[in-house]
């Protein structure tokens, strides 16, 4: 469910960003000259401005969704793991939680990114 809201709120937001604003409705808003009229700037290049709203696209949200599907078990483990390997103690709580952390970002996250990368070539995942 995480995932379905997460990019659910990333769409939203790309969304928003993209539209192309009514005069009159920004009040700070910068004009950019064309420079070359030939030839329009690539997405992601200075000036690309979308003469609409992507629409929302279902099938990227139920593959995020897939995906913290099958990877929720996984990091549950993983979780346990460091909260046995690492426990948190009252004298000393902030070296174990620097230690859960320098571990899940260098062993786990590695992992998981590979796992998205391999569901997105699999199935298309953006």
């Amino acid at each position: 469910m995480l995932g379905g809201v997460a990019d659910t709120v990333a769409q939203l937001i790309t969304a928003f960003r993209t539209r192309r604003p009514h005069p009159g409705d920004d009040f700070l808003s910068i004009e950019i000259p064309d420079y070359d009229k030939q030839k329009p700037p690539a997405a992601g290049e200075l000036g690309y401005v979308r003469s609409s709203s992507p629409s929302f696209d279902f099938e990227r949200l139920t593959r995020f969704m897939a995906y913290g599907f099958f990877m929720a078990p996984v990091q549950f483990q993983w979780f346990g793991f460091l909260s046995r390997a690492f426990p948190l103690t009252k004298k000393n709580p902030t070296a174990p939680a620097f230690k859960r952390v320098a571990f899940d970002q260098l062993i786990f996250a590695p992992f998981g990114m590979i796992c998205l990368c391999l569901l997105s070539n699999i199935f298309g995942l953006d």
